[in-house]
């Protein structure tokens, strides 16, 4: 489970990365990363599990799943970052490997 302190909670925090963040592809997901969006406070990772990823049981696994990957990632990422995690159907299908995601988030924040 991520830390209270590092969930995004508000519609518009979730709007705001989506528009002006970096898109980031890893198998199963679509990661939106916005560097220094809440300056100096802790990075902030916000999910979203739609209904094509399956029923609620299918869905909910599918979040416990991201947050334990996005666990080690955050404490990785410049502080401030704020970023939205969106999963793709074959979400079940993919390893969820917490060193790639964060090499490829990285990646692309450098740039």
């Amino acid at each position: 489970m991520l830390a209270a302190q590092h969930r995004m909670r508000k519609s518009r925090d979730f709007q705001s990365v989506r528009r002006n963040g970096k898109k980031v592809l890893t198998p199963g997901l679509v990661i939106h990363i916005y560097p220094g969006m809440y300056g100096g406070t802790p990075t902030r990772v916000g999910l979203t599990v739609g209904k094509d990823c399956g029923n609620a049981v299918q869905r909910h696994r599918a979040s416990r799943r991201i947050r334990a990957a996005m666990r080690p990632v955050v404490q990785r990422l410049p502080v401030g970052t704020g970023l939205v995690v969106k999963s793709l159907p074959q979400i079940h299908e993919v390893s969820l490997d917490a060193d790639v995601i964060t090499q490829a988030l990285l990646l692309k924040v450098n740039r």
